[in-house]
């Protein structure tokens, strides 16, 4: 009986690692074969100033509402990050999308999107740069 439930056992652990092993492997391979890995996406930089009157606390609550708030609702949005130099008290952010077409839509509607109104109202627009870059992979 002892040998039984040792075979058993020793065939339960070897089929774990089977398991494990094929879950590992697939999961490799998934990543280096995305569907994905030969399109073309844009990429767009958006820098600018907030104004000076503004809180920066206050301005990283309204930044963090835009991705929900308007990005997301975009036709051909991809991602959306955003960051802040210190030295030139100036902010960055990086958007992706699946056309020129698709940032120039959005970017007509930004300005005037209710949605995001309090967050526009915050950025000095004579400091605004807006560069896209065509990303072919």
């Amino acid at each position: 009986m002892k040998t039984e439930n040792a075979k058993f056992s020793l065939f339960k652990q070897f089929k774990i690692k089977y398991i494990l092993i094929f879950l590992v492997c697939s999961t490799i391979l998934s990543c280096n074969t995305n569907k994905d890995s030969n399109r073309t996406y844009i990429v767009e930089i958006l820098s600018f100033k907030y104004k000076r009157t503004i809180n920066a606390s206050d301005f990283w609550k309204e930044d963090s509402k835009v991705l929900s708030n308007y990005s997301l609702k975009q036709p051909g949005f991809i991602s959306r990050e955003s960051g802040f130099n210190e030295e030139k008290n100036e902010v960055l952010i990086v958007l992706r999308w699946n056309t020129a077409a698709d940032a120039e839509a959005s970017m007509r509607k930004f300005l005037s999107d209710k949605s995001i109104s309090k967050f526009v109202n915050m950025i000095d627009l004579n400091s605004m740069k807006v560069t896209r870059y065509v990303i072919n992979k």
